[in-house]
């Protein structure tokens, strides 16, 4: 029994930092899904309510929102990233968004702690969200 005990103790230790590497990459993926469907989500209320909106990325804050005139100073909406998952860049950055009108190119890079990084691209023409996976230059 301790000899079944004590492979099933080295397998496990062998095989978790790959474990928790391969759960930070799911993270990583899902929050690069959920930034996506919460820009779609943002242009689609701009376009069904006919009413302007600003989307604010703010990597101090580790946070994406939208304000309309609507809302004030509260955002109408808050994209929350789990712990782990950080924007990367250090000044906030502001799209204001109109009806009827072209769609600005929004580009967001989320990255998790083991260094991973996934870019968020919505194309200004056909306001469709792109992944990508951006690989570090050695």
């Amino acid at each position: 029994m301790m000899i079944v005990v004590s492979i099933i103790a080295a397998i496990a230790s062998v095989s978790f930092p790959s474990l928790v590497s391969g759960l930070a990459g799911v993270r990583l993926s899902s929050s690069a899904g959920d930034a996506a469907s919460f820009f779609t989500s943002a242009l689609n209320r701009v376009e069904r309510r006919e009413q302007a909106a600003a989307i604010v990325v703010e990597p101090a804050l580790n946070r994406v929102a939208v304000f309309t005139a609507a809302s004030g100073t509260k955002p109408a909406a808050e994209l929350d990233l789990p712990p782990g998952i950080t924007i990367e860049g250090e000044t906030a950055r502001r799209y204001v968004v109109y009806p009827g009108g072209a769609f600005p190119l929004i580009d967001l890079v989320l990255k998790n702690e083991k260094g991973a990084r996934r870019r968020i691209r919505i194309d200004p023409v056909t306001a469709v969200p792109k992944i990508e996976r951006v690989e570090v230059k050695p």
